[in-house]
């Protein structure tokens, strides 16, 4: 009887060891799933930010580049601050960062303008591997 009460405290010492490090793995893995999902947010936003950086009358085009410069390209990246998932749609807050550059007339002496910044709130749904954007909230967050 004396054995049987030792192998059965040795088992309970064995579970209560193992379900802690099992939640801990779990947690660690929950945690690993959200940073990766909240990188690839980061990337569809970064996509939009592009987009828009790169189209004839973006924002940063409207200005008169300096004399003998010409505007070449922007490069856009997000920084996502918050992610809330709502069933199969996901709430994004993304700060974005476009540098403008000028370059000459040929396209050379490429130089970075300073940045411009801007808080927006896209809404995302997933296709496929992708991610699919729904809605832009943008103006909701001056309200």
């Amino acid at each position: 009887m004396h054995k049987k009460y030792r192998v059965g405290q040795a088992m309970a010492a064995a579970v209560l060891v193992a379900v802690p490090g099992g939640l801990v793995l779990k947690s660690q893995a929950t945690a690993a799933e959200r940073k990766s999902e909240q990188k690839s947010l980061e990337q569809a936003a970064e996509e939009v930010f592009q987009r828009s950086a790169d189209a004839p009358d973006a924002f940063w085009r409207k200005y008169t580049p300096p004399r003998g410069k010409v505007w070449n390209q922007a490069d856009a990246r997000a920084d996502v601050t918050e992610v809330e998932r709502k069933g199969a749609q996901f709430t994004v807050d993304v700060t974005e960062i476009t540098t403008p550059y000028l370059s000459d007339k040929y396209g050379g002496g490429l130089e970075a303008t300073p940045p411009y910044m801007g808080d927006h709130r896209f809404v995302f749904e997933r296709d496929g591997d992708d991610w699919h954007l729904v809605k832009d909230l943008t103006e909701q967050l001056s309200k």
